[in-house]
């Protein structure tokens, strides 16, 4: 299931900004890109289950260097 930006904002209780910020780091990792869809300049879709995989995977880095 995809999402707009706006859609995954509310969902996972986030700005955009900090939206923006994670789907630029997904952009950049080989393992996520895929879950961004970006059909159009003004349009993009993330997918649910891809977005909640990036939060883990930063969850899970974020412990290992503590």
């Amino acid at each position: 299931m995809y999402k707009g930006k706006k859609g995954i904002a509310e969902l996972f209780d986030v700005p955009i900004k900090t939206l923006n910020n994670d789907l630029t780091e997904m952009r950049k990792l080989s393992q996520f890109q895929g879950y961004i869809l970006k059909p159009s300049h003004k349009r993009v879709y993330i997918n649910v289950e891809g977005y909640l995989k990036y939060l883990r995977y930063k969850q899970d880095n974020r412990e290992s260097s503590m």
